[in-house]
């Protein structure tokens, strides 16, 4: 932007207007926006005179599927969606990821894709049969088992392990049901709005049910060019992300470790850990959601068609 475009831009933003590059989005100020961080971070982000320098590898991104599948784990409960065992629920959302990032691999440009299965000493047969699922993957695959037993223990190794890495993460639970379409709209949405604001964002799969039901707060709405994606200021800790992130607020991730534990929890929590980080940067949630968390019918994202998904992923030899 030249030196009277900008100070053109400068008289009318009091006035309400705007002055942009096309094609790129504008943000302007939302009144009381300064008692939402998160909301401000995101024009703050977007209002970018295209001066800022970026040199962060977008091209490759590196999943880590973390599961247990103990006999505790297995006999607590069926799952409250699908009446299925949790080793079977479990099963057909490894093998929804798997036809995602199969799908993503055809799509020109592609991501470079590698997957970690982060296993927290699952029980060897269950394992075993996710094992043979992994076999389908395109991209190159491996197992860990954690160095500790615990949610909180393999949540935080994890994270451990992106650290500072020059690549994109998706950090991925074991009980949500991924979209064909999930792995490349979220690594396409995450370029697009890097090239325009050459900063990182955090991605989150899918909107929460409060936001419609007790928890409204406005966001902005930016549309990629397979569907919108909505600013959010809480999720879960299945994120899309950089590894530079986690590198430079470690400190909203050390505590992911009391995940689990009993007298600690509160700490581990994402309210008090990675929410944390919205305050700095924008995270987006697609509309329609590209995945679904299995847990319980309220965690489910607005007009999430989960049954004709859970048909889909289904592997063969459990139809």
């Amino acid at each position: 932007m030249n030196e009277a475009m900008r100070l053109l831009r400068a008289v009318l933003r009091p006035l309400g207007y705007d002055v942009r590059r096309r094609p790129s989005y504008s943000f302007l100020p939302l009144k009381g926006a300064s008692s939402l961080p998160f909301l401000d971070r995101v024009r703050k982000n977007f209002d970018n005179d295209g001066s800022r320098k970026f040199g962060s590898n977008l091209d490759t991104l590196k999943i880590i599927f973390r599961t247990c599948l103990s006999p505790e784990r297995d006999m607590k409960a069926q799952n409250r969606l699908t009446q299925a065992p949790l080793s079977e629920m479990v099963e057909c959302c490894f093998h929804s990821l798997i036809v995602s990032v199969n799908a993503a691999l055809k799509e020109s440009p592609a991501p470079k894709i590698e997957l970690l299965l982060l296993d927290d000493h699952s029980d060897p047969a269950r394992l075993a049969r996710l094992t043979g699922l992994a076999r389908k993957f395109e991209c190159p695959w491996k197992i860990q088992t954690t160095a500790q037993r615990g949610q909180g223990a393999s949540l935080h190794e994890q994270f451990s392990l992106s650290r500072g890495d020059d690549a994109l993460y998706y950090f991925c639970e074991d009980d949500y049901l991924h979209d064909p379409r999930a792995i490349y709209e979220m690594w396409a949405f995450y370029r697009q709005v890097a090239a325009l604001t050459r900063r990182h964002l955090v991605l989150h799969p899918q909107e929460h049910g409060c936001l419609y039901d007790t928890s409204y707060y406005p966001s902005y709405l930016v549309l990629s060019p397979f569907r919108h994606w909505r600013t959010v200021s809480d999720a879960t800790h299945q994120l899309f992300l950089h590894g530079h992130i986690v590198r430079d607020y470690w400190d909203y991730f050390e505590n992911t470790k009391f995940v689990g534990n009993r007298k600690k929890r509160r700490l581990g929590s994402e309210r008090r850990t990675t929410n944390r980080l919205f305050r700095h940067i924008p995270c987006f949630a697609p509309i329609p959601a590209l995945a679904g968390h299995m847990q319980s019918e309220s965690l489910l994202p607005p007009f999430f068609d989960w049954q004709a998904l859970w048909a889909a992923a289904t592997p063969p030899d459990l139809s």
